[in-house]
């Protein structure tokens, strides 16, 4: 089922630049936001290139947000942590810029900082070179702090992660909190090794200073996350954990004993994948019944915690609904955990809110249904909130997924096109417009007219300065694959040979880097069509 979303928001500080003279492009505005979006931050209103050269006058550190209209954990940032006094007054100590993925040149400057998912907060040195990054998904009241860690020591987290990994000293309270609260999840896959993470959080559970209990025990799910996923093809064919990650499960355990730290720490709870519950319960069946209780009884603390945002502490149900599944033999979640669930969002849906808030809390409800398979109810709520939202192509795409999966094909293509249709942005139109290329080639591939000219008129969204990058990339591979199959015929090669020209048109007008240049020159190569 294609239709997963983040229920929760990162705040994201950042990556580096790996060399200033890939920014000497024209540099988009930075988006003046409007009250209800800014929730009091000043944001800073030149360009980005502007803001960096008034970062450098003021010896500040650039605090870049990047974002897109549509993008519901983006809303929940703004209302969760953008509306605070304290995070708003942390801010005035930074060049503030909010960078919208649809700006022109906005997607150029994805690839210079080196940031795909929306949202990312992008903390950086008025030099341009990464501080750190941001977890999200916290306790609301970290975030003003973690922003003072940043400013209190410029060092890149990776030469904190070398310290840790090393283990031979003990950590100081900002490296400790630094390494905490970083967003690993939304770094570059291949910047991190899995075991190196592995090995730094283990160490910095032990030499991290005492009074830092809360980060002490946070390493303790952290590393065991990491240990989860580095063995997670063996774990779901049923095998057994190893000895590290069968000492971090009983470890864990322990840590979960401790409601109040364990609550602090709900967000890193929630990031325990689930081949660590398949792990507890192959490999030490008499602790595992313990760790359930332990962990549905954090998420159904968290859910009622007002130091979480609505959104997350509506998600914690889904960390229920993952160790259930997890422990039951046919996979299926239990009666009484599916039945909270749903009571649970059905309530929070039901409360009067601020859109931005909501747009948070319906994401998080949208997740549930999906982890439940409910198609009537997630198929209902996109169709409520197609309604009303001002970006009504985001929720109408989803249910075009709900379609989908009901086998309704002709509906599904009918909002897929909808939803392209009403898109609005560079970026955004040719996201939606995949979607429906996608959409027919999966549903109507006997349909090649309606290919060619859907595929037309969405590759001729790319056709302008700077407009294949990362982001635009991971979609052109995913379409170039959909294509590869889909070319059969000589009628179909002559339509993929188009496209190919069409993307070699745009791509010319992009200059990127050496990875978006070699998915350029791949793209429609030709294969040998069907006689």
């Amino acid at each position: 089922m294609n239709f997963a979303r983040l229920g929760s928001f990162a705040l994201a500080a950042a990556l580096w630049l790996a060399d200033a003279s890939a920014a000497t492009t024209p540099a988009p505005a930075a988006k003046p936001a409007a009250p209800a979006e800014s929730g009091g931050i000043a944001w800073y209103e030149g360009n980005v290139d502007a803001a960096f050269q008034a970062a450098k006058k003021s010896n500040k550190p650039v605090l870049l947000y990047w974002g897109a209209e549509w993008c519901p954990p983006c809303k929940q940032l703004k209302s969760a942590v953008f509306t605070r006094s304290d995070f708003i007054e942390k801010s005035k100590l930074f060049v503030d810029v909010h960078l919208d993925g649809d700006l022109p040149d906005a997607q150029k400057w994805g690839d210079v900082f080196r940031v795909t998912g929306y949202p990312t907060v992008v903390v950086l040195k008025p030099d341009r070179t990464e501080i750190t990054r941001i977890a999200g998904n916290m306790d609301l009241s970290l975030y003003a702090s973690v922003l003072d860690d940043a400013l209190a020591d410029v060092r890149p987290v990776t030469d904190v992660i070398a310290r840790a990994v090393k283990g031979d000293a003990v950590l100081s309270a900002v490296d400790c909190r630094r390494l905490a609260y970083h967003a690993f999840d939304l770094d570059d896959e291949g910047v991190f090794d899995p075991a190196q993470l592995e090995a730094a959080f283990t160490n910095a559970a032990r030499l991290c200073p005492a009074d830092l209990a809360k980060e002490r025990v946070r390493f303790g799910f952290l590393a065991a996350a990491e240990a989860a996923a580095r063995q997670k093809t063996s774990l779901e064919k049923g095998g057994k954990a190893d000895k590290p990650l069968t000492v971090l499960i009983l470890r864990v355990n322990e840590l979960l004993a401790s409601k109040e730290l364990a609550l602090a720490n709900a967000d890193a709870v929630r990031g325990l994948p689930t081949e660590f519950y398949l792990a507890a319960r192959s490999t030490l069946p008499q602790v595992a019944p313990t760790l359930r209780d332990r962990v549905m009884a954090v998420a159904d603390a968290a859910t009622v915690n007002p130091q979480f945002a609505p959104a997350d502490q509506l998600a914690a149900q889904l960390v229920k609904i993952r160790v259930a599944k997890a422990y039951a033999p046919d996979g299926r979640v239990p009666t009484d955990v599916r039945s909270i669930a749903l009571a649970t969002a059905q309530k929070m849906l039901d409360v009067q809110m601020d859109p931005y808030v909501r747009a948070g809390v319906v994401n998080s409800a949208e997740n549930i249904y999906i982890a439940l398979e409910d198609k009537e109810r997630l198929g209902a709520l996109m169709a409520q909130e197609a309604k009303t939202s001002n970006t009504p192509w985001y929720y109408i795409g989803d249910l075009a997924d709900v379609e989908e999966e009901l086998g309704h094909k002709t509906r599904a293509l009918e909002l897929m096109a909808e939803a392209y249709r009403i898109a609005k942005g560079p970026a955004s139109r040719f996201q939606w417009g995949f979607n429906y290329l996608s959409g027919l080639l999966r549903m109507a591939p006997d349909d090649t007219p309606t290919i060619e000219k859907v595929g037309a008129s969405v590759l001729g969204e790319l056709n302008g300065p700077n407009r294949v990058h990362r982001r635009t990339l991971s979609r052109l591979n995913k379409l170039d694959k959909a294509l590869k199959e889909w070319n059969t015929t000589p009628a179909r090669a002559a339509v993929v040979a188009k496209f190919r020209s069409s993307v070699t048109v745009a791509c010319n007008k992009s200059p990127g880097d050496a990875a978006v240049q070699n998915g350029c020159r791949s793209f429609g190569a030709p294969v040998t069509a069907a006689n």
